[in-house]
């Protein structure tokens, strides 16, 4: 199971505009829903290429 820090399925977060933010995509970050880098190590030890999902709020 990818997911076995426990964390929800799905996470609602407000991004400020101009604002940049990177997401956890491999479920293991310590800060998650944001990226601390914990992707590199699982991608080491499982071959995957995962990384953070990275969101720059614009206003409209």
């Amino acid at each position: 199971m990818i997911n076995s820090k426990g964390h929800p399925d799905r996470h609602t977060e407000d991004v400020p505009a101009g604002k940049t933010v990177a997401f956890c995509r491999c479920w293991q970050s310590e800060k998650f829903p944001y990226c601390d880098g914990a992707h590199r190590k699982v991608n080491a030890e499982t071959g995957d290429h995962v990384g953070p999902v990275v969101v720059k709020a614009v206003t409209a």
